[in-house]
């Protein structure tokens, strides 16, 4: 595409305007977020990834929801530990608090009613 038609230089990579928009979001590059969701079993290990799912990182603030408020307080008593390991596989920095969200049950995980 020539400068007349549009101002563009050539193509651009998806990843690069992606990462633009997560930047002016206040999160960070979609690489981060990946490894994130990938490595959230190994950070939290299987029993508390299991109940507590990480939803959003914005401003280096993890949001992670859970589903009964004693494990909320378990997240929070582990902050420092999760954020230490979050650390050696995103990068220091990346992630520096988390912040635990009570949820209900979705409709799909309540019993039926007869």
């Amino acid at each position: 595409m020539s400068q007349a038609s549009g101002g563009r230089r050539g193509p651009r990579h998806v990843k690069d305007g992606l990462n633009r928009l997560l930047g002016g979001l206040g999160s960070p590059s979609a690489d981060v977020l990946v490894a994130l969701f990938e490595h959230w079993p190994e950070v939290a290990g299987s029993a508390l990834a299991d109940r507590a799912r990480p939803v959003r990182l914005v401003h280096r603030r993890l949001t992670v929801d859970v589903d009964d408020p004693a494990l909320a307080a378990q997240v929070r008593l582990l902050e420092s530990e999760l954020v230490a390991r979050l650390a050696e596989r995103l990068g220091h920095g990346k992630v520096q608090f988390i912040r635990p969200r009570v949820v209900g049950r979705s409709n799909r995980d309540r019993p039926r009613r007869r």
